[in-house]
């Protein structure tokens, strides 16, 4: 696991969270009722975050985390990271960034990346 001091230039790239949230996206494999409770999740987390309204972030994020939404997992990952909403956990940070990057998620695996130096 890598330490604090190796994460921060890996963190710079969570500048672009606001749009990450904002067009969102799911796995093609659920229901579209699915879908669309997913994207509605994401808009409202979105439009929370631009409010600057951390833990509402969290709240709705952790439950699509927990199931496997990528996109919430690094979000909650960038959350943990720069103690938004919750308590800054670098540990945590790199948990949530690493289930993320593990589904192929382009801005975890940059973050994780040991040439993004």
């Amino acid at each position: 696991m890598q330490t604090r001091s190796h994460l921060k230039p890996y963190f710079l790239l969570f500048s672009l969270l606001p749009g990450l949230i904002a067009l969102g996206g799911c796995s093609t494999t659920q229901e579209s009722g699915t879908l669309d409770e997913t994207a509605a999740t994401l808009q409202e987390a979105h439009l929370a975050y631009n409010a600057k309204q951390y833990k509402k972030v969290f709240q709705l994020l952790s439950p699509l985390a927990d199931t496997g939404n990528d996109k919430a997992q690094y979000t909650l990952g960038y959350l943990f990271h720069h103690g938004l909403g919750v308590e800054k956990n670098d540990r945590q940070a790199m948990h949530w960034l690493q289930r993320a990057a593990a589904q192929g998620n382009k801005k975890a695996l940059q973050a994780l990346s040991p040439n993004n130096k």
